[in-house]
């Protein structure tokens, strides 16, 4: 398994590394010292497996998670942390695992061969069902009615919010979990993009990407690009790309 390391801790890292340089099926590949080198390393040389510390400054593991979570692939991870405070059943029971530090070499071989086991067959969608779990969201698309057309219910942290279609400005996918990002908010919900973008067919939104739905109200202006691709720049703080693939969505906006 090809293995990427995130901690910000030098004697955590060296540590782990020399107990993974004794299992003959895994090569470290990289090492890491904060999320945000963690994001670039993980888009650009695609681990299998990456141990994410939790506890960092600045972006932590889970901002890493969620960072990456539209990335067409996704590694398997398993998050050290220094407390057991955090959600460990739900990493157990979900495609994660987890070493409390300091690390324990009994309790690290488990989580290996956790991950050997089911590397070939993680769904996405449970490991970031698993970080929401952790977090204490219980997401899930509810069924509408006739006064709702209008209006997307999610269920979140207790709670029922109904998101107005016109203030979404666009929907990235994480296997069967939804990100509706809403000006700087990001609501989750349990659904599939086909779900989805049934149930916002009704307003001005189009699928730029086979895990993209973009508010087309939102587009302030486009970028074209070789190969028929294309950026959609929805003010100053997002860009989306659109695929060729689906380039047909916004022929009419490039007339």
């Amino acid at each position: 398994m090809r293995t990427l390391i995130v901690d910000d801790e030098p004697l955590a890292r060296d540590y782990l590394c020399s107990l993974l340089k004794a299992q003959s099926d895994i090569t470290i590949i990289g090492v890491c010292q904060n999320g945000r080198e963690a994001i670039k390393a993980i888009r650009a040389d695609r681990p299998e497996l990456v141990f994410l510390d939790i506890q960092m400054p600045g972006m932590n593991g889970f901002d890493v998670v969620k960072a990456i979570q539209a990335d067409d692939t996704m590694p398997l991870f398993i998050f050290a942390t220094a407390f057991d405070t955090y959600a460990i059943e739900a990493f157990d029971t979900a495609a994660v695992d987890y070493v409390l530090k300091p690390l324990d070499a009994t309790r690290l071989s488990r989580a290996l061969t956790r991950a050997r086991e089911r590397l070939a067959s993680i769904p996405k969608g449970t490991l970031i069902s698993a970080v929401d779990k952790a977090l204490g969201r219980n997401t899930e698309l509810q069924p509408r009615s006739q006064s709702q057309q209008q209006k997307l219910t999610i269920r979140d942290g207790g709670q029922i919010q109904l998101v107005e279609f016109d203030h979404i400005d666009w929907v990235d996918a994480a296997g069967d979990y939804m990100c509706v990002h809403v000006g700087p908010k990001t609501h989750i919900m349990r659904c599939t993009m086909a779900e989805l973008s049934d149930r916002l067919s009704s307003g001005p939104f189009a699928r730029i990407h086979r895990s993209t739905l973009v508010n087309l109200d939102k587009v302030t202006h486009i970028t074209p690009l070789s190969k028929g691709e294309s950026l959609l720049h929805l003010g100053e703080e997002t860009t989306l790309k659109v695929s060729r693939n689906y380039r047909k969505a916004i022929l009419h906006l490039l007339n």
